[in-house]
């Protein structure tokens, strides 16, 4: 049974204070702070306490789901800011290279921004994604607009 605690967050700042990270190497653990500070994490003691296997690290599932993995960078990209914390650069030059290396990414992969948009008539529905047969997401940013094209929907094909 698990007894309640007080919950904890962890996060870049926490790698070299989470007890349980301390079993990994400290090759495994630079490169989880280079990759951290282009993608950054946020996970809870309860995970790190109770769903992370630490005797199959790093191929627990629930491992490569929280922490961040090299290879969710390229070679140059991870090369570029491993340079950065090894020069020992200023806070400011490290968000610089990070940010660069974002705006590099594909927050939207495998065409989620055109083939995963629901459409009818085939006028695309702004703000939502259709990820599975029952499923949707909602992009609050685009709630106004969604809420409105729904309601102008509703009005125009209201069955009489």
């Amino acid at each position: 049974m698990i007894t309640p605690g007080k919950m904890k967050f962890y996060g870049l700042r926490d790698i070299d204070h989470i007890p349980q990270l301390q079993s990994l190497s400290s090759e495994q653990k630079f490169e989880l702070k280079v990759v951290s500070h282009v993608l950054p994490f946020r996970v809870n003691n309860y995970v790190v306490e109770n769903l992370i296997d630490w005797d199959n690290i790093p191929e627990d599932p629930i491992y490569q789901l929280t922490f961040m993995q090299r290879g969710m960078l390229s070679e140059n990209q991870f090369q570029r800011m491993a340079d950065e914390l090894l020069n020992k650069k200023t806070h400011d030059e490290i968000t610089k290279v990070a940010n660069e290396i974002r705006l590099e990414l594909n927050p939207h992969p495998a065409g989620q921004m055109t083939l995963n948009v629901p459409k009818i008539d085939d006028e695309p529905i702004p703000g939502i994604q259709h990820k599975y047969k029952e499923t949707v997401l909602i992009f609050r940013a685009n709630l106004p607009l969604l809420l409105h094209f729904l309601f102008q929907m509703g009005t125009i094909c209201r069955d009489e």
